[in-house]
């Protein structure tokens, strides 16, 4: 090796450790800029490796960007369903609710910035995973409000979803709210929802 020339990166790691550094990088590459502005290469060099191996465990460039978002897709699911008990006020229930879902958010930032990105996509499988992951949300959100499971319900609860994504969007992208002025934003309008 010369004295100009970078030492390689590459780390040899078992097959699943691999595929989940690969994930990891593309999270925080996608988080940072758009999908169409990253490469393979770039991809593969932010992950220890190389395209063949990249490709190798997500087939191309598009595939791994949908393991990221499903990735943050899956995220209400991993919720904790305490909020919803008979004997919890709606406040308090959205209260505990949005602290859990800014935590995941907080700890998962570049996969929900990914996301964020992805919105703006008319890709259909995107739409797709997007569409589940609100679903989800609308679930919980109705057993958190009491709220009866009616098609209007659920149409007050879609256009809620939009100010949750704008609000947490404010506060990891643009530093416009804090995380606790988006707690507070999310559980009052939470609770005029339910009203």
């Amino acid at each position: 090796m010369t004295i100009n020339q970078a030492p390689d990166r590459r780390v040899r790691l078992e097959a699943d450790d691999r595929r989940e550094r690969m994930i990891e990088s593309a999270q925080v590459i996608f988080a940072a800029r758009p999908y169409d502005s990253v490469s393979t290469e770039e991809l593969a060099r932010a992950a220890g490796t190389t395209r063949t191996n990249l490709n190798y465990h997500f087939g191309n460039k598009r595939n791994l960007y949908l393991e990221v978002l499903r990735r943050f897709a899956a995220l209400p699911s991993r919720l904790p369903h305490g909020t919803t008990r008979p004997d919890v006020c709606p406040a308090d229930a959205a209260r505990t609710l949005f602290t859990r879902w800014l935590n995941l958010v907080e700890e998962n930032r570049a996969t929900f910035i990914a996301l964020m990105r992805a919105q703006r996509s008319a890709d259909e499988e995107i739409a797709a995973l997007l569409r589940g992951s609100l679903t989800s949300w609308e679930d919980r959100i109705l057993a958190v409000t009491k709220m009866p499971p009616s098609e209007a319900s659920r149409a007050r609860i879609r256009a809620f979803q939009g100010m949750i994504s704008n609000a947490t969007s404010e506060w990891l992208e643009h530093g416009t709210l804090s995380k606790d002025e988006v707690l507070e934003l999310l559980v009052r309008g939470l609770v005029a929802l339910a009203d």
